[in-house]
């Protein structure tokens, strides 16, 4: 019996120590819960640290993308660091196609991880922990919006010994296999972007064209821009156009938003493709074209 109860002891132990190590407090403000996830405790010669900001939202709901098109806010992080901790950068899921009432935008739906970057400028110890606080604040939207804010903190231990989170470490492998994967430049060398204007120049569309699959059946495509330089709410029917060095080549045309920046000289965003790209984890290239 006693053998019984050191047992137990040590494995709710061990259970404790890890959940603390890798999940701050959990909150939830109307249809959206989230907290700050580690996939492992820090080692002492750490240089970098990596917190994921879990969010899940009820059926129906959605936030934000870090450029939401046409209407939305994204979700954003006001950091209270920890000495000699340097915020270098927040990683967005790559977005989807969200409705709001008639209007569609580029934001999450269901669960989704955002991962943010730090840097390390001073010397770990062993033993120690540091706290992270934020102030977090989303938009939420479904038939109606709700713009939120939130106190939000975790605890991570510095350990010489590497303990993974094997729950939130599962969060962290799927958020790097589908960050968007960079256009390779053999493929990149044949897409053209454009500026076209219809209907004595009331109309102007940004227009990209880029090699098309082998297939007789195409994959879904869909362009999401960086920034506010095109529309969100359109629907985007490729088209095949004509053959260029023996390869046909696929159009997208973009009505341009009545936000954008005129002396904007670059296309930029990410191509989705439902059938994912060749020798890629991820459904999207991320480009960068000049316009011509």
């Amino acid at each position: 019996m006693n053998i019984l109860i050191v047992v137990v002891f040590l494995f709710f132990g061990f259970i404790s120590d890890s959940l603390r190590a890798g999940a701050g407090n959990v909150v939830t403000k109307g249809p959206v819960t989230t907290r700050f996830v580690v996939e492992r405790n820090l080692h002492p010669q750490s240089k970098t640290i990596q917190i994921g900001w879990w969010m899940k939202r009820k059926e129906g709901w959605h936030t934000y993308w870090d450029s939401p098109g046409d209407v939305g806010l994204p979700p954003t992080l006001e950091w209270d660091l920890p000495e000699g901790i340097t915020f270098r950068s927040m990683l967005y899921a790559p977005p989807q196609l969200v409705k709001m009432f008639k209007v569609f935008a580029h934001g999450h739906r269901g669960e989704t991880l955002f991962v943010c970057n730090f840097n390390v400028e001073r010397d770990l110890h062993e033993g120690e922990e540091l706290f992270f606080k934020a102030k977090s604040s989303w938009l939420a939207c479904y038939t109606t919006c709700l713009p939120t804010h939130a106190n939000m903190q975790i605890s991570i231990p510095v350990k010489s010994k590497t303990e993974i989170d094997s729950k939130w470490g599962q969060h962290f492998q799927k958020f790097w296999r589908e960050q968007p994967a960079k256009a390779k430049a053999s493929w990149l060398s044949q897409c053209q972007a454009f500026i076209r204007s219809e209907k004595d120049g009331e109309k102007e569309y940004a227009v990209i064209r880029f090699p098309c699959p082998d297939t007789t059946q195409l994959p879904t495509f869909r362009f999401f821009t960086h920034g506010r330089f095109v529309r969100s709410n359109i629907f985007q029917v490729p088209k095949r156009i004509f053959r260029r060095n023996d390869k046909d080549l696929l159009e997208i045309s973009m009505e341009l938003s009545y936000w954008r920046d005129s002396n904007q000289k670059e296309l930029s965003g990410l191509l989705y493709r439902s059938d994912g790209w060749p020798e890629e984890t991820s459904n999207f290239y991320e480009i960068t074209l000049p316009l011509r």
